[in-house]
């Protein structure tokens, strides 16, 4: 019985001692084996980027609200205002972005606002263009605003502002949540990297002054003011 016990013992740290050394080579003379390993193991929604870009969209409204009422369009009253507005263009959809289904607000936007989105746009697929996410497209979810969908939209949400940056035509929300992707079925991880890479866009944008943003948590949007 004593001898059976020991024959066992050796034999497991012999498998310790090949598992151990297996590792070694593997970890020492294929690096690269153990990348792709490490890449699809690890999830990285669940990963807590402190640094992430997404976390640097953070500008306060009190911090642009003013200066986009002193330089913006002047509010239109409704739709029928809105589509004869000489300074704001219809918004279609883009290669690399789409326009939502609109319930509060129109596709229109100021030439800056309309320059600032373009901007987002070749910026965005510039960086994915060498990654297997070339194909993505962002969604826009809102754009400029009317005082009647303001009065509309604070019917339904008692927690909508009056005092909308959206009403002055350089303005729209852009979803991190969803994506659009014709070739790829879009998993959470391919979420979660075209989201920092839409972010990254904005904070460089945002660092060299030509926009103010905030990442919104109660609706997944990123909230992208033209300065």
């Amino acid at each position: 019985m004593r001898k059976k016990k020991l024959k066992n013992s050796k034999i497991i740290t012999g498998a310790v001692l090949v598992c151990l050394f297996g590792g070694f080579y593997l970890f020492s003379s294929k690096p690269d084996v153990i990348k792709r390993i490490v890449k699809k193991t690890i999830n990285y929604t669940k990963l807590k980027v402190s640094g992430s870009y997404s976390s640097r969209l953070k500008d306060k409204m009190s911090v642009y609200i003013s200066t986009v009422e002193r330089t913006g369009i002047t509010p239109c009253r409704d739709a029928k205002d809105i589509e004869t507005r000489k300074n704001l263009y219809k918004i279609e959809q883009g290669t690399f972005y789409s326009i939502d289904r609109l319930d509060y607000s129109h596709a229109y936007l100021s030439k800056n606002g309309k320059s600032l989105l373009e901007q987002i746009e070749k910026n965005f697929g510039e960086k994915l263009s060498t990654t297997d996410l070339h194909d993505s497209r962002f969604i826009v979810t809102s754009l400029t605003r009317t005082k009647e969908n303001v009065r509309r939209l604070r019917r339904n949400n008692g927690n909508a502002s009056d005092k909308s940056a959206h009403m002055y035509g350089g303005c729209f929300d852009i979803t991190y949540a969803r994506f659009e992707n014709d070739n790829k079925k879009l998993n959470a991880n391919d979420i979660y990297r075209l989201k920092e890479t839409l972010a990254q866009v904005i904070y460089e944008l945002k660092e060299r002054e030509k926009c103010w943003a905030i990442t919104e948590k109660r609706q997944p949007c990123f909230h992208v003011v033209c300065r």
